[in-house]
């Protein structure tokens, strides 16, 4: 099931046509709950371009968290079978995240590594937030636009920032400044799978606020470039990659490792390592 390919349309609607916010030339957050039909009720809030990350916090009735997990990238031009790794990989991470109650954030829609992480933290009972990070205009849920070429929110995501935007990427900007509020005061850590030029501004945002990230060599795309370049296989081929790699605090992982050395790698990562 995970090699269907979901068509990522954008909607011509703008933001203020939504939902009608636009008071006195500035947006109004705005917060409500999504009932999906699995059951699952998630909070939503929607925020202007440019809002503290406490704020958003705030409204998004967080608790403080234990640690942060961000996920990157997505599943593009990837084998079937390498998806069906991809899937065992990600499960795992699932797990982990709801056996230590680590908060993470994503792109949070119903398509590759967020849907495998929404199904799997679903599977394992997961209870701590997991928090998507989206354009508005760009994603459909219950009770809202029914248009096809809208990409669906993820159903078992506790959490949703919704952003303005005509483009997959608009959202980065809030991603980091919600990332950068819980941070502040528990550890955090990015993931990178596969991956494109979202991911490749994503990976520049985390180097910047000085996160850890781990590679996942063999996901292919912006994961395999990097990985190759920390390996020293090739020279790093534009200033933004080089950046990357050299500020970065890059560990590369080979997912012919498996799901429980991905797992154990994280867990030390966000819990043992600073206690070495």
């Amino acid at each position: 099931m995970f090699c269907t390919q979901i068509y990522m349309g954008a909607s011509n609607m703008v933001f203020e046509d939504l939902f009608g916010i636009k008071q006195a030339g500035k947006w109004k957050m705005k917060a409500w709950t999504i009932p999906f039909l699995n059951g699952n009720r998630a909070r939503v809030v929607l925020t202007p371009i440019g809002a503290a990350g406490a704020t958003i916090v705030a409204a998004l009735e967080l608790p403080p968290p234990r640690a942060v997990l961000l996920l990157h990238g997505g599943a593009s031009d990837m084998s079937c079978a390498k998806m069906t790794q991809l899937h065992d990989l990600l499960q795992a991470v699932a797990h982990l995240v709801v056996e230590e109650g680590i908060t993470v954030i994503d792109g949070g829609t119903r398509a590759g590594v967020m849907q495998m992480m929404g199904e799997g933290y679903a599977a394992a009972g997961g209870k701590c937030p997991l928090i998507g990070v989206c354009p508005a205009a760009l994603v459909s849920w219950p009770g809202g636009s029914a248009d096809d070429h809208l990409t669906p929110l993820e159903p078992h995501h506790t959490h949703f920032v919704l952003t303005p935007g005509q483009r997959w990427g608009a959202e980065t900007e809030t991603m980091f400044a919600l990332a950068a509020a819980l941070s502040a005061s528990a550890p955090s850590l990015a993931v990178l799978v596969n991956g494109g030029s979202i991911a490749r501004h994503e990976m520049l945002y985390n180097v910047h606020q000085k996160r850890e990230i781990i590679v996942l060599q063999g996901s292919g795309r912006l994961a395999d470039l990097i990985a190759a370049v920390v390996n020293g296989d090739m020279a790093p081929p534009d200033d933004e990659i080089a950046t990357i790699v050299q500020d970065g605090r890059i560990t590369v992982f080979d997912i012919a490792r498996g799901p429980k050395a991905l797992a154990t790698l994280i867990r030390w990562k966000l819990f043992e390592q600073l206690a070495v």
